[in-house]
Formats: structure tokens, sequence, C-alpha cells
């Protein structure tokens, strides 16, 4: 195996603590939890709910023509919610599966 250069150890090091996952955990650096994200997910599901409520209302008392931005507000509404449902049918299905599992 000639040609072949060894590795700094210098190298090495700084490399290893410049990678992301060298990095401390969220929640022990203070950053985002888990928990901050589900609540996040759920605050902004309730947001779009409320923004396409409003644009339906809106549309529907003549306020406004535009029913291009109506459909637009809806569909960000259910898509907000079906990818809340499916984390949360996620969760389940984890959590189910550590309850099967055998000390």
């Amino acid at each position: 195996m000639t040609g072949m250069t060894p590795i700094d150890p210098f190298v090495l090091r700084s490399a290893a603590q410049e990678s992301p996952l060298a990095k401390p955990a969220a929640g022990a650096a203070g950053g985002k939890g888990f928990s901050d994200l589900l609540t996040d997910l759920v605050k902004e599901a309730d947001q779009s709910q409320k923004t396409s409520d409003v644009s339906m209302k809106d549309f529907l008392a003549g306020k406004t023509q535009d029913a291009h931005d109506v459909i637009i507000a809806l569909n960000k509404a259910d898509l907000s919610f079906r990818m809340m449902l499916e984390v949360r049918n996620k969760l389940l299905d984890s959590y189910q599966e550590v309850m099967r599992m055998q000390v």
C-alpha cells in the first residue's frame, strides 16, 4: 500500500468537532425539544385552520372575489391537519411497539 499518506490526528480532531453529530442534543443545550416541536406542529395546524375559516367566511360574505386564495388556504389547512394526524399515528404506533417489547 504505497502512495497513501497517513491522516493527521489534528485533522481528525478538528473534523470531529465540526461534525453536526458532535453537537449536543437540542434539549440539553436549551434549544427546542421534542415536545416543543409537537406543540408547534399543533399550533401551526390550528392557525392554518383558523386562516382558512376566515378566508372562507370572507369569500361567502363577498368581501373577497379570489376563489383561488380560498382554495389554497383550505388546502394548506387540510395538509397541516393531515401532517399532524400522521405524526400522531406514528407516535401511537411507536408507543404500542415499545409496550410490546419484552424486557
